[in-house]
């Protein structure tokens, strides 16, 4: 696990500096860290099936991503309601 996160952590530094971006408070920032991240994701979902024998299902991976985003969005919007 900490070979992925350094190796994201180096995709980030370098994308942020191909995009110009300097502000890592920024949306763009943010941007950024979550393109990097969904693309880790998605190769280390490659690797599992790969491992697994699976066929990769890109698509599968997108629409399983989504249902977690969602997920995660209605969590934190149940938490922000509790304040």
């Amino acid at each position: 696990m900490a070979a992925v996160l350094e190796a994201a952590a180096k995709d980030i530094t370098e994308a942020l500096a191909e995009q110009g971006v300097d502000d890592r408070q920024s949306e763009a920032a943010d941007e950024v860290v979550t393109d990097v991240a969904i693309l880790h994701a998605y190769r280390v979902f490659v690797r599992i099936c790969e491992q697994d024998g699976l066929t990769v299902d890109a698509e599968l991976f997108a629409d399983l991503a989504a249902d977690l985003a969602e997920d995660l969005s209605e969590t934190d919007d149940d938490d922000d309601d509790d304040d």
